[in-house]
């Protein structure tokens, strides 16, 4: 079978991408984000390139009401779509015979999905039968499909104090997306299992002591601004955006969530209290869970962000 995935970037974008490969070995495989997952899909669908393969997979990421409209016109027998999300702000597109959206994985004891894991066990149930040699193969990548679930809810800090998802989230930007993947997959397929080597926990260590003041300087320049009626506490920041966000959050309590804003991409929400991070994140053209989201950083603003600082410089130069 001939697949097509279309994941995010993250940590469980790219768990999605580990556990496709290793059910699908004819797989191509692209990487989107909230400011170009509309674009890219919709560039798939009308170039016709959807027609060289029989199953597309959406994971991690929604699309808009325009591109799905799109894929309902071509959603069919031959060309099978399956988008499997877990946001809040993506649930809409149940309504839609190709779209399984899951905020929960047990609702009963609050045990919040990812979309590794809805990959994981929508090729289990559908694609892959309990006789195939691939199923022992998935079978024993689960600890490492839980280990990514944890990270994404973040249940590794609030619900079970287990610091290896963190771990594997930090491992994967210090190798590099590629990288990471490669070695996951070896692991996997070699060992029949994930685990970190000294190696890794020698980099982790020394990588820990580079967030540790990397977040210490972003406190340092947190300015408080009104946003949608909360206190926002706003940082510019391009790197380590879970644990930023968390950590500054637990830090400045006078703030209602953290806004961590990259130019070149993007605007992350993460929040200890009681606010529903979705809405806010959805008014700006983006969506994700209660207390973690995000939403894309379009054109228009990063050239204004661009023109304030060239004139706003020149006239404090001048004064």
């Amino acid at each position: 079978m001939k697949v097509k995935l279309f994941t995010h970037t993250d940590l469980d974008g790219i768990g999605c991408s580990i556990i496709a490969k290793l059910a699908f070995p004819d797989i191509g495989i692209e990487y989107c984000d909230y400011d170009n997952v509309n674009e890219k899909i919709a560039g798939y669908i009308s170039s016709l390139e959807y027609d060289k393969y029989e199953l597309t997979f959406i994971t991690d990421i929604s699309v808009n009401e325009e591109v799905a409209k799109m894929i309902d016109c071509v959603y069919g027998n031959r060309n099978e779509f399956v988008l499997l999300d877990h946001h809040k702000t993506a649930l809409w597109l149940n309504n839609h015979r190709w779209a399984c959206v899951s905020e929960y994985l047990d609702e009963e004891n609050n045990t919040l999905h990812s979309g590794t894991a809805l990959l994981y066990f929508n090729i289990l149930d559908y694609y892959i039968p309990e006789h195939h040699t691939k199923h022992v193969l998935l079978l024993n990548a689960y600890d490492f499909v839980e280990t990514v679930r944890r990270y994404d809810t973040w249940e590794w800090k609030t619900k079970y104090d287990d610091i290896l998802p963190k771990q594997v989230n930090d491992l994967m930007y210090i190798l590099g997306r590629d990288s990471f993947i490669d070695n996951v997959t070896t692991q996997l397929i070699m060992l029949r299992e994930y685990r970190l080597t000294q190696q890794d926990l020698n980099l982790l260590k020394n990588n820990q002591e580079k967030i540790d003041k990397y977040i210490e300087k972003k406190n340092q320049t947190l300015i408080v601004k009104n946003v949608l009626g909360y206190q926002a506490g706003v940082v510019f920041a391009e790197q380590y955006h879970s644990e930023l966000g968390n950590t500054l959050a637990e830090l400045r309590p006078e703030v209602d969530f953290i806004m961590i804003i990259n130019p070149s991409q993007s605007v992350s929400y993460r929040t200890v209290k009681d606010v529903d991070l979705s809405v806010i994140a959805k008014m700006y053209g983006g969506g994700g869970h209660p207390k973690s989201a995000g939403s894309p950083m379009i054109k228009s603003a990063q050239d204004k962000i661009i023109q304030v600082v060239i004139d706003e410089n020149m006239i404090n130069y001048n004064r």
